[in-house]
Formats: C-alpha cells, structure tokens, sequence
C-alpha cells in the first residue's frame, strides 16, 4: 500500500490476535472459564455442533449450512442443545445462525483451536482496514501513516474487530462497499466488491445495510438537488420521511411495531427473565415473579397467582398482559438469563410514532455519549466512556482546526454523519443495555474518527501554543 512498509498489515494482523486474546483473558478474569464472551462461547461451540453433523450426514449438513432444506425434524436431530440456532421469525435472517454456520466451516481446519477461529476473523477484518485506508486516504491530509494507525487504533473498532462474534464479517462488508464506492478499480472488481458487501451485511448485520442506504438515498439529494447545500437537503429530507410517513402509514406502523418489540425484547434480555411454554402460550416473567413460580430444571409449575406477558415465539406482535392462575400444568423454560449489570431504563416506544420523535434526544445520548461516571456495569465501562470522550474531543477538535474542503470531500463527510446519526438513532431506540450500545455503536464512532480525519489540518500546521494560550 502507498506509503507503508510491507510489514505493516502483518503487524497489524498480529495486533489484532493480541487484542482477541486479551478479549478471552478479560471474560475468563469476569465471568469464568464457562464465559468466553457470551455469544463468542455460543458460536464457537454451536458451530462445532453443526460441523459434527457433517459425520453423520453430509447431505444434511449442507441443507444446514445453506438454509436449503432445513427443517423443525432436521433441528430437533442434530441441534436441539443449540441456544441461538433457531430464533423465531423476528427477523427475515437470523445472523447469529450465519456466525455459526461460518464457525462450522472453521472447524473443518481448526482442531477446535479458539487461536485459528479467531486468525480467521482477524485476517478478515485487517482486510477491512486495507480497503478503508485505501478508499480514504486521498481525503485526508495527513500522512499516510498517521492516518492509517488511527483507523487502526480506534478502540472499539479494534476490540471487537478482533473478536468470534459478528463483528469482523460487517468490518468486511463495510469496507468492501465503501472501497466499490470510492475506489476507481476495474469494473468487474467493483461489482465482485458490491455483491460480496451485500451478500455479508444482509448475513452478519441487515439494519447496518439498512443505514448505509438510508445514508446513500441521502447523498444524492445533497450532492445532485442542492449542489451539496446542508440546509435546503436537511430540510427537504425532512419533508420528504414526513410526506413518505403520511402515505405509506401501514408500513410505517410495521416499522415502529417491529422497533417496539425489538426493544421489548432487548429489556426482557437486560432486566433477566425467565420464557415459558404452556400448551401453545409462551409467557415472560421478571425475575420479582419468580417466587411465584416453583422451577426444577426444566420444569416451571405455577404456585401463586402472577402476571406475566404472554407472547407468540418469533411475532412482532405486542405481548400482552395477562393475569394467570395455578392449574397444576408443567411448563417447559425455553429461555433463562440473569439480568445485564449495564442495564438501564429506556422510554417504551409502545407503538406510537409520536413516542418515537420524542424519544429520539434520549435514544441520541444513550447511543452516543453514555456511559457516564455513575452509569451501571462493571468497571470496563470507564474504557468506554474515555473513548467516547476521546472522539467527541477529536470531533470537536477537528471542526476547531478545519481546513477547506473540496465537493467530493464534503460529501463523504455529509454521508458519513447521515450514516452515523441513523445507526446511532437505531441503536438508542432499541437498546436498553449499556455493554451492548458499546459494541453496536463502533461503526458509528469508526465513521466519526473518519470524518475527523478528513476535516482535520495536516497535525504540523496546527499551532496549538496559540490556540491554548
């Protein structure tokens, strides 16, 4: 790559295993042998479930792996121990499903070694790198080497990059469509960019895809209506989701009713609960309720008079409330887990557009500046909430030291903000749970470092004896 050394990505290659290692050592040290990293452990070990199927029945490992010819008989045969395997419907994709089956194929190679899964992932998201540094680096007037060891470095970007989880594939994918985008390669190598970009964020992560279109659809209504005038697109932009909201209000209230139980479950997940079935009801009972309940196992009897919310698995349906009486039936636990100590009370959406509008200054601060000092969680936090500060200073820093800016410039910068300000809106609206913003948020922090470096003066013509005198 122009301007660095051949041994630059190697470096950055070993980095990035170091930093996945620490990863492993920070949730043994926090949680126990038992706990990689929650879902880290979950899709490492259920993706050697899906691989020993391959044993037994090739044929039905694939129908597995491709989705062509799964079936409820095929599950209940080789993964009915699996957690995250089978989801319901509240989504069109299940991509926890996808990190397995990508998992299962490691392990054809692996030995089961957590070291060659994780070289797998840091290998893909060290490309990720590569094709951001190359797609922005004629934006910015730093150096070459400044500015690739500050992509690099962005905390959160090179914490869970360096991960088993979802993360590195949607590192991957980002990159690649930002490289088809910005990057004058040949045709053919744009279009393989394209489809291998979309074909990973529709697996790994559909909303971030969701955000980088809404960001696009934004773009050319900045850059070919208004000539790259901010005030005339916003305010047209704005006009526009209001008219769009008024004629498609079916949609619309699908949209919202699907972000209320998107957050509906996030809480469920951060209070701690316990899921039942009865007959064909599934219930959600707090943790507060539990002394009503008698549990053996598997096996949950109701003693007391409790409420619960009754819900259909896998619907996008409000759950509703309802008063139960003991009756003696033996109900099956589906889903048990102790509550985030992240966990922090969010404004229910309940379905109603309004309530959404007025929750967006509280989904913005959640998703972008907490946590704070006195916020819940364990002592990482401190971590996230220096990065947070950490960016929000260089941000403000480089609006502070802005040099001029040329069209394509300003246009990148402009979609990359809509990208981060969507995202971020998402993430805020649906999100309860501290821990979990951290994670979901990097490609809106890394973005925003991007933008800072793309206004940002070269670092030695700034005077900064002047500026703090």
């Amino acid at each position: 790559m122009d301007g660095l050394s051949v041994w630059t990505l190697p470096s950055v290659f070993l980095i990035k295993i170091g930093v996945g290692l620490l990863l492993f050592l920070i949730h043994i040290q926090t949680y126990g042998i038992d706990e990689l990293s929650h879902d880290g452990e979950t899709f490492l070990n259920e993706g050697k479930y899906l691989n020993d199927v391959f044993a037994q029945s090739p044929k039905h490992y694939f129908q597995l792996l491709t989705g062509i010819g799964e079936s409820t008989e095929l599950i209940n045969k080789y993964l009915h121990m699996t957690q995250y395997w089978s989801a319901g419907d509240l989504t069109i994709i299940n991509d926890s499903k996808n990190v397995i089956r990508a998992h299962s194929i490691i392990h054809f190679f692996s030995g089961n070694s957590i070291v060659i899964h994780l070289s797998v992932l840091c290998l893909f998201s060290t490309i990720a790198l590569k094709n951001f540094y190359i797609s922005f680096q004629k934006y910015t007037s730093q150096t070459y080497i400044v500015f690739f060891w500050i992509i690099v470095l962005v905390p959160s970007a090179l914490f869970w990059t360096s991960s088993l989880l979802k993360e590195p594939f949607l590192f991957l994918g980002i990159s690649l469509l930002v490289r088809s985008i910005l990057v004058n390669d040949k045709l053919s190598k744009r279009l393989i960019y394209i489809v291998l970009s979309i074909f990973l964020l529709i697996l790994f992560k559909p909303y971030v895809l969701v955000c980088i279109l809404i960001s696009l659809f934004c773009l050319l209504i900045y850059k070919n209506l208004f000539k790259s005038k901010l005030i005339p697109s916003l305010i047209t932009l704005i006009v526009f989701i209001f008219s769009m909201s008024v004629l498609f209000q079916t949609s619309l209230n699908k949209v919202i009713n699907s972000l209320t139980r998107k957050q509906f479950d996030f809480v469920n997940v951060g209070k701690g609960g316990l899921h039942v079935l009865a007959n064909s009801n599934y219930y959600y009972f707090q943790p507060f309720q539990y002394e009503n309940l008698s549990i053996a196992g598997n096996e949950i009897i109701l003693q007391k008079e409790s409420d619960a919310y009754k819900y259909r698995f896998g619907s996008t349906d409000k759950p509703i409330q309802v008063h139960l009486v003991p009756n003696g039936e033996i109900w099956q636990r589906t889903y048990f887990k102790k509550g985030c100590a992240s966990f922090t009370e969010t404004t229910p959406i309940k379905n109603s557009a309004f309530q959404l509008i007025k929750n967006i200054p509280e989904a913005l601060v959640n998703s972008i500046i907490r946590p704070f000092p006195n916020d819940p969680g364990s002592k990482l936090k401190f971590l996230s909430l220096i990065e947070v500060w950490l960016v929000i200073l260089f941000f403000g820093l480089s609006i502070y030291f802005r040099r001029k800016l040329n069209i394509n410039e300003k246009n990148i910068i402009f979609t990359l903000l809509i990208f981060t300000f969507s995202l971020s809106l998402l993430i805020g609206w649906t999100t309860p749970v501290l821990g979990a913003i951290t994670r979901y948020r990097f490609p809106a922090q890394f973005a925003l470092v991007i933008v800072g470096l793309i206004l940002l003066k070269p670092l030695n013509h700034i005077k900064w004896k002047n500026t703090f005198s």
